[in-house]
């Protein structure tokens, strides 16, 4: 697998909270909905469904829709979550080239704040060449279902408590100098080639202190070691430790002693031997008890014992997921709060608009109201001057061929003044009712 940390120097803020988010929400699900995404990064559907998009784009995420629709992180998206962590301390800067490939393992060669060239190794279970993790390892245990990243995380949390622990009581072993999810980061010199036989009685004395300390390597061999300017041996490579309470103790030992004298019988036809034997071997420290190596017996650890590297690995993961998620929480207030702050401006103008709304109203209703009245009181005339017509026409005679001219003109001056009359005192009853 390829490492390009191109994107991460252009990796948003609101990206690694997604990221963040998978890997939370990988807990407990193999693929992650978009919705758990949302609650957990606290980012809108909108955003988090082209975030997602644009970390598909780079690898950094898979997703699933065939009968589950959801998404899970990569090695790569992983390798991006350890980086920046590495990034934020100033343990590496730069990620300059590969080392070497390993079964369970990438290692590649780092600068650090300082100028100094660091190893970063990122474990990689799961795969072709090494599928056989719950024979292998012990980091399954009884469990039925587990994340392949999760177990890379436990490879690396082991590996570097052991690797902590033998550099604090002189082994030589690199100094290890920080580790971050399935990531580990170590000082390591420049190699060659050494004496051969020189070499071959420092492993069996490496091997004799290790079993006196209570471990066991269980994959000394060649590609383990390397050898200093100074013709001294430097072991690497601890996930397989195991203690020498274990139930195949005997058998462990016996093979690395027997895996290294093979090597240095076909490449350089040295005919070694040695008789050491575990039984032989007086363990004078229990080192497998403070790193909780596989097979330590529980009974006899310490109980005031100080120094317990697995549990504060584990703690220290997890108040960085707790100070990733205030971060994350903290950033939500300040946006809730630019929110808040707009959303009462936009409700004071609501309310502005609200109030000309009202006032808009109230003359509306006014204007209708007024408009009513001189509708009700064009009707109301009208009907009036229809009933005065009916009744001018009731009150005057239809056969007025039998009265004179002058009494017709008399009778119309009467009906007509007696009408007007009525249509004053009405116009005036009218106008007292609305005053």
């Amino acid at each position: 697998m390829r490492l390009d940390t191109s994107y991460l120097a252009y990796l948003t803020k609101d990206e690694l909270r997604v990221l963040v988010a998978v890997e939370m929400g990988m807990k407990n699900h193999e693929f992650v909905p978009v919705s758990l995404i949302e609650k957990i990064s606290k980012v809108k559907r909108a955003n988090a469904y082209q975030i997602l998009q644009q970390l598909l784009k780079h690898k950094l995420v898979q997703h699933v829709a065939k009968k589950y629709d959801g998404y899970r992180l990569t090695y790569l998206g992983y390798d991006f979550l350890a980086l920046s962590v590495f990034y934020k301390r100033g343990t590496i800067v730069q990620v300059l080239s590969k080392l070497g490939v390993g079964k369970e393992s990438d290692i590649y060669k780092c600068l650090n704040a300082d100028g100094n060239f660091v190893i970063l190794k990122l474990s990689r279970l799961g795969r072709t060449s090494f599928r056989t993790i719950k024979n292998k390892r012990d980091y399954i245990k009884n469990r039925t279902q587990y994340n392949l990243l999760y177990l890379s995380r436990l490879a690396s949390i082991k590996e570097f408590a052991y690797m902590e622990t033998c550099y604090k009581n002189g082994f030589p072993t690199p100094k290890p100098y920080d580790w971050n999810r399935h990531a580990i980061i170590y000082f390591m010199q420049y190699l060659r080639t050494g004496d051969v036989d020189g070499v071959f009685i420092q492993c069996i004395n490496l091997i004799e202190k290790f079993a006196s300390h209570g471990l066991i390597h269980s994959d000394f061999n060649e590609f383990n070691l390397m050898i200093t300017e100074q013709k001294k041996i430097i072991i690497i490579d601890f996930p397989q430790m195991v203690s020498t309470q274990h139930l195949n103790a005997d058998f462990y030992f016996q093979r690395d002693l027997d895996c290294f004298k093979i090597f240095f019988q076909r490449r350089y036809k040295a005919n070694l031997h040695s008789d050491l034997k575990l039984q032989d071997i007086k363990v004078i420290k229990h080192l497998d008890n403070e790193v909780k190596a596989s097979g330590f017996i529980k009974s006899e650890l310490n109980d005031n014992k100080e120094f317990e590297i697995l549990e504060a690995a584990q703690q220290e993961q997890q108040q960085q997921f707790q100070q990733e998620n205030e971060e994350f929480e903290q950033d939500n207030n300040d946006e809730d709060n630019t929110d808040k702050d707009d959303d009462e401006d936009n409700n004071e103008k609501d309310d502005d608009d609200q109030d000309d709304d009202q006032d808009n109203q109230d003359d509306f209703e006014v204007e209708n109201d007024q408009d009513s009245e001189k509708k009700n009181d064009q009707e109301y005339q009208k009907e009036q001057n229809n009933q005065q017509q009916q009744l001018q026409d009731n009150q005057i005679p239809k056969d007025l061929t039998k009265i004179t001219e002058l009494d017709q003109k008399n009778i119309k001056k009467f009906v007509q003044k007696k009408f007007r009359q009525k249509d004053c005192n009405q116009k005036e009853y009218q106008q007292n009712q609305r005053n």
